[in-house]
């Protein structure tokens, strides 16, 4: 760039070439600034949030008796957990509104055996936050996130040589594609008690080895995509106990084994078509569960493990379940290879007698299903117009309603009425 010659006469051309003068000389400070504290680098996007990581404050973190402690002290701004060197046994983080940890930052602590959370608010975990290669410890990890609100859970967030993960009384509001991928053998727990979770994307748990996985109580806030839990092996127990769902799409749940399989007290809007995919090692037990709005092959791909070896069918138990069809009712689709236990399985729709050969002796229920479990078959029964309906039994409401003597009353009532 030409220099401009400071002899121009005039004083209105001196005061322009000074004013340049100095805008340039403020330009190359602001730039060397920039370049020094390597705030390009440094600028973080994630939704409507950009954080500059160089004016964030550093948590403090004390080292003592083999343990970091990092107390946010309730500070009201976002903190950054700074890079942890040395040795510990555990490294306790708590009391912060704001909470970021970026990639690595614990990953060179030799010796590390626990990382646990306490009551954090707006934790962001970005990728490889929480990630432990296999070459800087041969110690496995547990980690405990107690009364933490999670902002979001980054690609590979938590990552390598875990054995526990355990999640109480707190918030998720996003899980994405690969974020929790364990490296170790196997682990030994993965739980949740008490969970909300917002947004859980596809594939957030995909590919590891667990002995057992813990959902308890937890409220999944949106719907649950397919292929949310992916190519996952239970080797002792899947317990889901008590946890309100959305909708949960095909093949959300996809277990390549599990041993034990235990469903009780869930509640569901509704289930697509084999919306849990699992192939069962030794037992399955289905109770007290509301499916909400069902898919007649809801459970088609509950399947019997190769290695399920026995001179007798395993018994699959369902009882106390209540599903629902937005028109025409359905028989359940089970896998045949099962010894398929039916106790208490209410259907809120009502039954008719359409459904029903009444040129048999006594009547029977065309489906096949339906014949075989009708004494343990409900439907609604309207008995009291202007009354909600009660469930009836379905061979009950066969004996009294589809009677061949009364079937064309059943027919006719409605156009009399």
């Amino acid at each position: 760039m030409p220099i401009i010659s400071l002899t121009i006469s005039g004083s209105y051309w001196k005061f322009l070439v000074t004013i340049n003068i100095f805008m340039v000389v403020i330009t190359i400070f602001t730039l060397l600034d920039l370049v020094t504290r390597g705030v390009m680098a440094d600028i973080y996007h994630r939704g409507y949030k950009t954080v500059n990581y160089n004016q964030l404050l550093n948590v403090t973190c004390i080292a003592h008796d083999a343990k970091y402690t990092c107390d946010c002290g309730h500070i009201n701004q976002i903190m950054l957990l700074p890079r942890l060197l040395g040795s510990a046994y555990h490294v306790d983080i708590s009391n912060c509104k704001a909470l970021t940890i970026n990639a690595n930052a614990l990953a060179d602590i030799q010796g590390l055996r626990k990382i646990t959370f306490n009551n954090v608010n707006n934790l962001i975990l970005n990728q490889y936050a929480l990630a432990f290669p296999i070459h800087a410890s041969n110690t496995p990890l547990i980690l405990r996130f107690e009364k933490v609100n999670i902002e979001i859970i980054d690609s590979h967030a938590i990552n390598g040589l875990i054995e526990e993960i355990t999640f109480i009384d707190g918030h998720i509001n996003t899980i994405n594609p690969f974020a929790v991928t364990i490296l170790k053998d196997h682990a030994l727990l993965l739980k949740m008690d008490n969970i909300s979770i917002n947004c859980i994307e596809s594939q957030a748990f995909k590919k590891f080895v667990v002995e057992q996985i813990d959902i308890r109580y937890c409220k999944f806030i949106s719907s649950v995509p397919s292929k949310a839990f992916y190519e996952v092996e239970v080797l002792d127990t899947l317990n889901i106990i008590g946890v309100q769902f959305q909708d949960i799409h095909s093949r959300a749940f996809s277990f390549k084994m599990i041993s034990k399989l235990t469903l009780i007290q869930n509640n569901f809007k509704s289930v697509d078509a084999e919306w849990l995919e699992a192939f069962i090692k030794e037992a399955v037990s289905i109770r007290g569960n509301n499916f909400g709005q069902t898919s007649q092959i809801a459970f088609k791909a509950i399947m019997l493990h190769h290695d399920y070896v026995s001179n007798e069918k395993m018994e699959l138990r369902f009882s106390n379940n209540t599903v629902s069809f937005r028109n025409q009712i359905r028989p359940l689709d089970f896998k045949d290879t099962f010894n398929l236990n039916i106790k208490r399985l209410y259907y809120d729709n009502e039954f008719s007698c359409h459904d029903v050969d009444v040129k048999q002796q006594p009547p029977q229920p065309k489906s096949v299903f339906f014949q075989q479990h009708k004494d343990q078959l409900y439907f609604r029964f309207n008995s009291n117009p202007g009354q909600s309906n009660d469930f009836i039994l379905l061979s009950q409401f066969i004996a009294n309603e589809c009677r061949e003597s009364t079937y064309w009353l059943y027919i006719l009532a409605p156009s009399i009425g």
